[in-house]
């Protein structure tokens, strides 16, 4: 109901970083700095330097595809991310890369040399799919093939991958580059407060001194906490992972759980008058669209909801 009452908009960013990062007038480099900015969200210190992240990954050999899984499928312990950065620091020294375990399943990689031009792209857009064709690319994409193949075969011999395979795990045979840059000095504020567990949404609130707290489990315990008259950001991103593996059945329960939990009473609180407006944003297939309620859309009751794919991106989707 929500979606088909709303004023319905089609907005330019291909995901949710790049909405994020558009909205607190944060301007594309090579890539969205993303890299800077969850160092922040960490307790980093990204300073002027040039970042990456480096997420640590499993790549697995299906016939002609090389296809990518991500640390949620390999439970990396800190020990082993600290000795897996220690090898490829070593190694990579006098290349001036230096590698940063901020999480076991989350690394940084701070480069002494900004490369002139490498364009890279989303862990998300590679989890599940062939990488082949989305490798680090632009005139500096060829040196990185290069790292990425030395990184590979360093960790195919490390004693934690031969200690993990012996275990029946995945190894961590590789890394996965993308989001770098700098840390912008101006970005702006756009929201009063934050409520988020998603790194890149923290690390923005982080640069720009806006209030940021963990996202309660309802509605109904965000609404009390919630101060009148302020314009909050809240990222619900509960569907991002099971949509990316193609987990249908956890997608629907979670999204059950999320009608119950807050769409819902979301829904009640606009129709008392306890939120003024509410706008939801949905990033699909490389699409991001805005649907914005008021109170008086709730009594809009010739319009009639649609099946949910009509709203989100492709509507083959």
């Amino acid at each position: 109901m929500l979606l088909a009452r709303g004023s319905q908009k089609t907005l330019p960013d291909d995901s949710m970083d790049a909405w994020l990062c558009r909205s607190f007038g944060v301007e594309k480099q090579h890539d969205w700095p993303v890299a800077a900015f969850t160092l922040l969200a960490d307790g980093g210190s990204p300073g002027g330097d040039f970042w990456l992240l480096a997420d640590p990954v499993h790549l697995q050999l299906q016939r002609d595809r090389l296809v990518l899984a991500d640390a949620g499928n390999l439970d990396i312990t800190l020990e082993e991310a600290n000795s897996l950065t220690a090898a490829l620091n070593e190694h990579f020294a006098d290349e001036g890369l230096r590698f940063f375990p901020t999480r076991p399943g989350h690394w940084h990689l701070r480069l002494t040399h900004p490369p002139a031009h490498l364009q890279t792209h989303s862990l998300e857009t590679a989890i599940g799919r062939n990488i082949r064709n989305i490798l680090p690319d632009g005139p500096d994409g060829k040196r990185w093939h290069s790292i990425l193949n030395e990184i590979q075969m360093l960790l195919h011999h490390h004693p934690v991958n031969e200690a993990r395979e012996q275990r029946g795990l995945l190894p961590v045979n590789s890394i996965w580059p993308w989001g770098g840059g700098v840390l912008p000095t101006n970005p702006t504020p756009h929201f009063t407060h934050i409520w988020a567990d998603h790194a890149l949404a923290r690390g923005l609130a982080a640069a720009t001194g806006i209030p940021c707290a963990s996202v309660p489990e309802t509605a109904v315990e965000w609404l009390p906490a919630a101060q009148a008259g302020s314009h909050h950001l809240v990222v619900l991103d509960a569907l991002r992972n099971v949509a990316l593996y193609g987990d249908v059945h956890r997608w629907r329960e979670t999204l059950l759980h999320l009608e119950k939990d807050w769409f819902g009473p979301l829904r009640q609180a606009l129709a008392h008058g306890k939120i003024s407006r509410l706008t939801l944003y949905t990033f699909d297939s490389g699409q991001t669209r805005s649907f914005s309620v008021s109170r008086t859309d709730l009594w809009k009751i010739w319009l009639r909801g649609k099946p949910l794919a009509t709203y989100l991106g492709d509507s083959r989707s």
